[in-house]
C-alpha cells in the first residue's frame, strides 16, 4: 500500500493523560461551537478573527502546554532533520474537542484537502516553500471504539471540482485508513483528500481530543501553526 501518512511518537500515554487533564481544567475557555481550545485557521474565518483569537489564546496555551509544545518540536525536529518553530503571529496548534454523550459515529465528516496556508501571510515573498506543506493530528484521547483518518491517493486537480461529489475515486471502497493512537502524531502532506473518522459504535463516555496543526518550510525552518 502506498504510504501517504507517517507516524511520529510525541507523548507517552501518561504524558497524554496529563495533557488531557489540563485541557479539561481549561473548559471555561473552550469554544464549544467550534469544538476548539485555541485558534485554528480551518475554524476561525475571516482571517482577522483568526489573528485576533491567536493573539488572545497563544499566551494561555503556551503557559499551560509548554512541555507538550517542547516535545512536539523535539519530535518533529528529529523526524524532519531541520529546525522546527512557531511564529508569533500565527496560532500555536490547538485542540479539537469532542466529548460524549454525542454519538460521534453518526456525524458526517467532510472529505477535504488542507489549503489553509493560502489564507496566511508568508512574507517576505519567496521565503516559504509551498511544496512542503504538512498537517498533523496528535491524539490525546480516543473513543472506546477507535478513531482515525480515512485518506485517498487523490490530490487536488486529479478530479475536476464539479465531479468531486460523484467521483468513485473518493468512494469509501477506495479509502485507506490510519488508526489513531494516543501520543502518536499522524502526519500527511494535506494535499491528499482525507476525512476524520470514528468507530462505527459509540459510548456515552467517549472522548476524542486531538492536537491539530499544519506546517510548511519558511526560510529553512518548518513553521508549525494551528
Amino acid at each position: 500500500m502506498k504510504t501517504i501518512t507517517e507516524q511520529v511518537a510525541v507523548l507517552s500515554v501518561d504524558e497524554a493523560n496529563q495533557v488531557l487533564a489540563t485541557v479539561k481544567s481549561l473548559k471555561p475557555l473552550w469554544d464549544e461551537e467550534r469544538h476548539r481550545l485555541g485558534a485554528g485557521i480551518s475554524y476561525y474565518q475571516p482571517r482577522v478573527l483568526y489573528y485576533a483569537t491567536s493573539k488572545q489564546m497563544n499566551p494561555i496555551l503556551r503557559k499551560h502546554f509548554d512541555t507538550l509544545y517542547e516535545k512536539l518540536i523535539e519530535a518533529f525536529t528529529k523526524h524532519y532533520g531541520i529546525p522546527v518553530t512557531f511564529r508569533n503571529d500565527l496560532a500555536v496548534p490547538g485542540f479539537n474537542i469532542y466529548i460524549g454523550p454525542t454519538d460521534f459515529s453518526n456525524i458526517q465528516y467532510n472529505t477535504h484537502i488542507d489549503l489553509q496556508f493560502m489564507d496566511l501571510n508568508w512574507e517576505p515573498k519567496g521565503s516559504a516553500d509551498f511544496s512542503t506543506t504538512m498537517s498533523f493530528t496528535l491524539p490525546i484521547a480516543v473513543p472506546k471504539f477507535g478513531a482515525g483518518l480515512n485518506f485517498w491517493d487523490v490530490r487536488q486537480g486529479d478530479i475536476p471540482e464539479e465531479e468531486l461529489d460523484d467521483s468513485q475515486l473518493l468512494s469509501e471502497k477506495q479509502a485507506m485508513y490510519q488508526n489513531y493512537e494516543v501520543g502518536i502524531a499522524t502526519i500527511h502532506d494535506g494535499r491528499h483528500y482525507h476525512q476524520m473518522t470514528v468507530g462505527t459504535k459509540s459510548s456515552p463516555t467517549d472522548e476524542r481530543i486531538t492536537l491539530q496543526g499544519h506546517g510548511l518550510v519558511q526560510s529553512g525552518k518548518l513553521v508549525i501553526y494551528g
